[in-house]
């Protein structure tokens, strides 16, 4: 198959795939005052695998002439770049990866900032040379129009949870778990990191960002990666008894408190502070999910269907 019909190959199975950023954003009938559905994509991927050295000399052949494509720090058995306006990040190291028995190159991205032409591009010019290839990285984006700085966020498993406040003293941006983790969770305000970072004005009143990062041996459990995590508006005043009003407000606005709970007490009082709270939004998140499972699914082959198979 010549480059020119693959590239018309990819664009008919794949464009409703790479045109595919409109998930589902339609809202619970019978929770009409529920937030809305989070619109869901997948924000970042890598992408890594082996060269070969005829495939190493070929691509860096063509990565040494093409326009969009940003080279340095080359030598014979190593070479850096970015390509497509500074979007797409690959890095290739025989040397280092030979010494850490790992594979020899990685291609990172954000999908949602490429176009479908740039996809199909970055596809046939640079992934479709490495094999063995999988995926170390991916990052699963749920955006809800909402304001979720007085949700109360928390897990079933003990991990590390960090909170930092904005100027109102309202949360603006909580972490779960630790950056080098296989799973890391952030929960943030994404209108203000927007505006914060890149200047850029959010039309949405509000726009909040849970993104699950995920690494290593668990991209492979994308589709359930989350049972674990609670996103609450709990009612502290409905519990009957005072004390218990007490406590769970004071674990609510109190994070350091919880380290002072024995197993047992945690385990009674992260089931009330579920009980009390009529609005989890990891509930919508899954639904969002299950709508979308199989687009995904799609958006994820069609990275690992290979030139060299179709020919």
């Amino acid at each position: 198959m010549s480059r020119e019909n693959y590239s018309k190959y990819l664009q008919n199975k794949d464009s409703d795939i790479l045109h595919s950023t409109g998930y589902s954003n339609s809202r619970l009938g019978v929770h009409s005052v529920h937030p809305q559905n989070p619109k869901l994509s997948f924000d970042a991927m890598t992408i890594v695998g082996n060269l070969s050295r005829d495939n190493a000399q070929k691509l860096s052949s063509f990565m040494s002439i093409e326009p969009q494509i940003r080279l340095w720090d080359i030598l014979q058995t190593k070479f850096k770049a970015k390509a497509l306006q500074e979007k797409v990040y690959i890095e290739y190291d025989k040397v280092k990866a030979d010494t850490w028995d790992r594979r020899n190159m990685r291609v990172e991205f954000n999908p949602n900032k490429l176009t479908h032409e740039e996809m199909l591009w970055l596809k046939q010019n640079i992934t479709d040379y490495m094999e063995d290839d999988g995926f170390t990285r991916l990052d699963l984006a749920f955006d809800f129009e909402d304001d979720l700085s007085d949700y109360y966020a928390m897990t079933d498993k003990a991990v590390k949870k960090t909170v930092f406040y904005g100027r109102d003293g309202k949360p603006e941006t909580k972490y779960f778990g630790v950056r080098d983790s296989d799973r890391f969770i952030r929960i943030y305000n994404k209108k203000q990191e927007r505006k914060d970072n890149a200047d850029v004005e959010v039309v949405s009143e509000h726009l909040w960002r849970v993104e699950i990062e995920l690494k290593r041996d668990m991209v492979d459990y994308w589709n359930d990666c989350f049972n674990d995590l609670h996103i609450l508006k709990p009612d502290w005043t409905s519990p009957e008894k005072l004390n218990e009003q007490a406590m769970v407000y004071m674990l609510i606005h109190e994070e350091d408190k919880w380290g002072e709970l024995n197993k047992r007490t945690k385990y009674k009082y992260k089931n009330l502070i579920k009980e009390i709270s009529p609005v989890d939004l990891t509930e919508l998140m899954k639904l969002s999910l299950k709508e979308n499972e199989d687009l995904l699914q799609k958006h994820i082959e069609f990275w690992q269907t290979k030139r060299r198979k179709l020919f």
